[in-house]
């Protein structure tokens, strides 16, 4: 029965990553239009918009115009919902708000270069679960350090407020790590397609799910570790 509620909790998962996209991309119209391909614009059968499975259905192609659907669709579908049963998985739910608006966020980013502030909403919950003094004064020296780097255009306004956010909810160390990992997934970027300016929301959420799900793995297996000596 856990192995199926497990299923269940990823099956859902990966529908909210599918759905969380398509709400980025069509924001504010998001209920104008029904799911279409991306190259003829036809409106996508029922069968088509599962996640991840849609994508092999039809062999990755649109089954009207051929063209090849892009295989990051299922891979983000399966990514997220992996992150999302782990959060179950490893007991950390609190964490769940914040995982699933930087998700969204990191969607707006990657399509449009712009975040709504009104989905930072969305963070209030495990803001105010995770809530320390400690963390908000270290999230206010960040934001303040940050923002005088934005005034020279060397990083958007909307990555200042997302990573104090990110100082606000970690501890130092869990923060430090999720911004070296975005650095590095942006300097790797670069190394590839030399591109100069970077859109860094979707580096930070990508850094923040895995920090989150290795850092969660490893508490769990102290834990059972140190039962395991204590009986």
């Amino acid at each position: 029965m856990e192995y199926l509620l497990q299923l269940l909790i990823f099956i859902f998962g990966a529908c909210i990553i599918s759905f969380l996209k398509v709400f980025a991309q069509d924001y504010p119209q998001i209920n104008t239009r029904r799911s279409q391909c991306d190259y003829c614009h036809r409106i996508l059968r029922w069968y088509e918009i599962i996640p991840i499975l849609g994508y092999f259905i039809d062999n990755g192609k649109c089954s009207t115009c051929k063209n090849q659907i892009n295989f990051l669709n299922p891979l983000q579908e399966f990514c997220g919902g992996l992150l999302i049963l782990s959060s179950y998985y490893f007991n950390n739910l609190s964490y769940l708000p914040l995982i699933l608006t930087l998700i969204l966020l990191g969607f707006c980013d990657a399509f449009y270069g712009y975040v709504y502030p009104i989905f930072y909403l969305g963070f209030l919950p495990t803001i105010i679960w995770h809530f320390s003094g400690q963390h908000l004064l270290i999230s206010l020296l960040v934001y303040l350090s940050l923002l005088l780097l934005s005034r020279n255009h060397l990083i958007g306004l909307g990555d200042v407020e997302i990573i104090s956010i990110l100082a606000l909810v970690f501890n130092l160390e869990l923060f430090l790590l999720i911004m070296i990992l975005a650095c590095l997934l942006c300097i790797g970027n670069f190394a590839v397609n030399k591109k100069r300016s970077f859109r860094f929301i979707p580096y930070l959420c990508i850094a923040t799910g895995f920090v989150f799900v290795i850092s969660s793995f490893l508490i769990k297996f102290q834990v059972g570790f140190f039962e395991a000596l204590a009986s």
